[in-house]
């Protein structure tokens, strides 16, 4: 009895001692963030390191294009969301009252001929963003713009609740450097864009 219980002992021994010797998975050095970066750091160094502000900025500039067209736009605000589930995507969307009602009545009548906006005086920069028209009450426009394929890592920081805050607060940052005249803040999950009111001359 006592051989097989030391015999028991020894194979016990050689099965830990196996198992030990198994080296532990290295991780990722080269692809894991630096350690101590917050997610406002992480997401400048993505956007830094990638076309995502342009593209987004990009987006941003041809909606204001067409808010400042004298017939098919008006005073308004834009935003900038992150659907949770869309795979990395932006939708930059303006809203607007159309004055005229120009391109109001369009959208209504959905006489949306690509030749035909053009025509009118819509960007030609603005289709590359796949753009969505629609109407509310009050002859208000809403134009919705797709900004596809984010920077994994900017795009799972925004689709996070502990990071979402610090990746929105570098995107607001810098995209209020690159769209001059917009005045750029996160509103719970999104962006809020608004144009900046030109301060009045003193003595007026």
């Amino acid at each position: 009895m006592h051989w097989l219980f030391l015999a028991a002992l020894l194979a016990l021994a050689a099965v830990c001692g196996v198992i030990r010797a198994v080296p532990a998975p290295r991780e990722d050095t080269e692809n894991r963030p630096p350690a101590g970066e917050d997610a406002r750091a992480r997401a400048r160094r993505c956007l830094e390191a990638s076309g995502d502000l342009e593209r987004l900025a990009g987006a941003v500039e041809a909606l204001r294009a067409v808010m400042d067209h004298p017939q098919l736009g008006g005073p308004g605000f834009l935003s900038v969301q992150f659907p949770a589930l869309a795979g990395g995507r932006a939708d930059v969307s303006a809203q607007f009252p159309n004055i005229s009602e120009a391109l109001y009545r369009r959208v209504v009548r959905r006489e949306l001929d690509r030749a035909a906006l053009l025509a009118d005086g819509v960007p030609e920069a603005l289709f590359a963003y796949n753009p969505e028209f629609s109407t509310e009450s009050g002859g208000v426009v809403l134009l919705t713009a797709e900004v596809c394929g984010l920077e994994s890592e900017l795009a799972e920081a925004l689709a996070s609740r502990r990071d979402r805050a610090g990746a929105l607060a570098a995107l607001s940052e810098a995209l209020e450097r690159r769209c001059p005249g917009l005045s750029v803040r996160p509103l719970g999950a999104e962006l809020l864009l608004t144009p900046v009111r030109e301060a009045a001359p003193a003595g007026r």
